[in-house]
């Protein structure tokens, strides 16, 4: 089934849930249809999203060979050529390290190596060591679609400013909010007043992030049918991405990226335990308008689910689902973010954030290196790989761009309306 018609499904399956909380009051079997009716339209849009970011994926590398070719000043045929062969010996050296290479390969792989290491010396804020072995710098195409796999667990990537530089070094950042300046009526011949603009400075760290190793037995790799680099690359994935999510969510900053979640300003507070329409009203408002261009909201599952029954002030739905491919629900009119690292609605949380998003800024070094365990689990007839890299997150603004809604201390009740 295509994304279309899975969307135009989902809205159905929404719409019948409403339609069993239409009265004053649910009965205990009408709020279990409900919850299950709820639970599946949020399965079906994390299979929307999987095929749709699959349609996506083909179109996006093409698009990073035209770019990388051009920046080589070569063309794209022959960009797409060397990285074939980037690609082929990689998966060679997964399978049997730099001594099942020759010739070029093995040159174009031992020159990886190095250059791996070389990314990884002192530029200031790393060591000077690296793991033992020697760590492999991926080809582009699978740093590309490394990229992919960590937005398909993390959706919220896409939403973030993606800055990538190529080393680790501290990224000084200035910070401007020029919000309140205005101009002045002035007499005829009058001097004109001055005021600087305020200038302050942030800095953007990134941090050393290694997953645990990936375990292939022996038997395994000896299998010509196994996409070795596809498995490992979904690994790293999921290793990283479920890391990334909470750091650039909740992380505190302290040896650590400073989470999107952790940087935005306290909002307004919940005038009940539930969220109301009165309450996403105050939120939207509480942040400048020179912000709300762009703006969107973000939360978890278990919080939008609260609004499927949310109503405005002459009945009509906040929460309208998506029937349009790679456009996303919407609450009040601005999309909604899905983000599993977001708190629940519980009381004192801060489970909604609204503003937007491209003010945080999601940095990466070009540097993504994977090393080859080759003896360590040789005695269980496996080979061990891992990955590492440096990731890092912050909110480097002088304004507040981004607003949360803090829950009240009350007791949990139900939503309510406007």
């Amino acid at each position: 089934m295509k994304s279309k018609e899975l969307r135009a499904k989902r809205a159905k399956l929404i719409e019948d849930a409403r339609a069993l909380a239409n009265g004053e009051t649910m009965t205990a079997e009408q709020a279990s249809q409900f919850d299950a009716m709820m639970a599946e339209a949020e399965q079906m849009m994390g299979h929307i999203t999987r095929i749709e970011q699959s349609e996506n994926a083909t179109k996006t590398l093409a698009e990073g060979i035209a770019a990388r070719a051009e920046d080589g000043g070569v063309s794209p045929d022959q960009q797409e050529s060397e990285e074939k062969q980037q690609v082929r010996v990689f998966s060679s050296w997964l399978r049997g390290g730099i001594e099942a290479l020759h010739g070029a390969d093995r040159t174009l792989a031992i020159n990886r190596v190095m250059a791996s290491q070389q990314s990884f010396k002192n530029d200031g804020s790393m060591g000077t060591s690296t793991p033992a072995g020697g760590g492999f710098l991926v080809p582009p195409a699978f740093s590309d679609q490394l990229l992919v796999a960590l937005k398909a667990y993390f959706t919220g990537l896409d939403e973030f400013d993606d800055i990538t530089t190529g080393t680790g070094a501290d990224l000084p950042w200035p910070t401007n909010d020029d919000t309140s300046r205005r101009a002045k009526i002035v007499g005829e011949n009058t001097q004109i007043g001055q005021s600087g603009m305020n200038f302050g400075n942030s800095t953007l760290k990134v941090f050393l992030y290694a997953t645990d190793a990936i375990l292939v037995p022996w038997t395994l790799m000896q299998d010509s049918f196994i996409d070795l680099d596809s498995y490992i690359r979904t690994c790293l994935g999921t290793c990283f991405g479920r890391t990334l999510a909470d750091h650039l969510t909740t992380g505190t900053g302290d040896g650590m990226p400073l989470g999107v979640l952790t940087a935005a300003a306290a909002g307004p507070t919940s005038k009940a335990a539930g969220i109301s329409y009165d309450d996403l009203q105050e939120l939207i408002y509480s942040v400048d308008r020179a912000y709300r261009s762009g703006a969107k909201f973000m939360c978890n599952d278990e919080t939008t689910k609260q609004f499927a029954l949310l109503k405005d002030t002459i009945g009509r739905p906040l929460w309208v689902p998506s029937l349009t491919s790679g456009v996303p629900d919407t609450l009040c009119g601005y999309p909604v973010v899905p983000n599993d690292s977001m708190p629940d609605p519980t009381a004192g949380a801060t489970p909604l954030l609204f503003g937007n998003l491209k003010n945080y800024k999601f940095r990466t070094t070009k540097a993504v290196s994977i090393v080859r365990l080759n003896e360590r689990y040789a005695d269980a007839l496996q080979t061990g790989y891992f990955g590492y890299a440096r990731f890092g997150g912050g909110l480097p603004t002088a304004g507040q761009p981004l607003k949360k809604l803090v829950m009240s201390a009350a007791a949990p009740a139900e939503p309510t309306g406007g």
